[in-house]
């Protein structure tokens, strides 16, 4: 199974036609939140359709920029993650949307209690599964998720679910300069970066996985 997983769109649809070609070529796709820049359900909506015109294979979450109407509409759509999964050739893909809480409250942000719920939720949807995914907007706390301003932006609830669980992979974005691809313990945490500037990851789930990070121009 190939993926092209992006993160943090924010309203930007020029990255996406410039991406046409490797979305065709990838068997999903996979948005880790922040789709929309000014946070509404009708601005989700024209982001997931300029997608849809080079793959209907969305598996997505929302992002703290994002309000809870573009989670409604990923819900209806199909496509959302937050708090559920599904299994797809063997590999159990379970979501976290939103982020914990910010310095500027932003739209979207849960409680790290809440957090740990959704994470349990998700993940006892696809337990079962031979590889599990975690498709999430907000890095582990300490990973992936330090700032221009040194400060640390991640989950301290989504670590300790990491350490507790057998997770193969998480897939995330928020923290736009932190993108890359680093190993915390069994998990392999992908932040995409911002799409909106053009990064993007490439994922292969084979007999071996492996990801890449990519940039396309626009």
């Amino acid at each position: 199974m190939k993926l092209f997983a992006i993160s943090d769109i924010h309203g930007a649809t020029k990255p996406i036609e410039a991406a046409a070609a490797l979305i065709r070529a990838a068997d999903g796709v996979v948005v880790s939140g922040d789709i929309t820049r000014g946070k509404t359900r009708s601005e989700a909506e024209e982001v997931i359709a300029c997608i849809e015109q080079y793959s209907t294979r969305i598996l997505a979450v929302h992002g703290n920029w994002d309000r809870r109407e573009v989670m409604t509409f990923l819900e209806e759509k199909g496509c959302s993650l937050h708090g559920t999964g599904r299994t797809l050739d063997g590999t159990g893909f379970f979501g976290l949307g939103g982020s914990s809480p910010t310095p500027i409250h932003t739209a979207t942000e849960y409680a790290e209690e809440d957090i740990d719920g959704l994470l349990r939720a998700g993940y006892e949807t696809v337990r079962e599964a031979a590889r599990t995914v975690l498709i999430s907007h907000v890095p582990p706390r300490g990973v992936r998720d330090r700032s221009f301003l040194g400060l640390r932006g991640g989950s301290h609830s989504l670590k300790r679910f990491l350490e507790t669980h057998p997770v193969s992979l998480c897939l995330c974005g928020h923290i736009h300069e932190a993108a890359g691809i680093e190993r915390f313990r069994d998990t392999l945490v992908a932040n995409a970066g911002s799409f909106k500037r053009g990064h993007y990851l490439t994922v292969e789930l084979g007999p071996a996985m492996t990801v890449a990070a990519g940039r396309v121009a626009h």
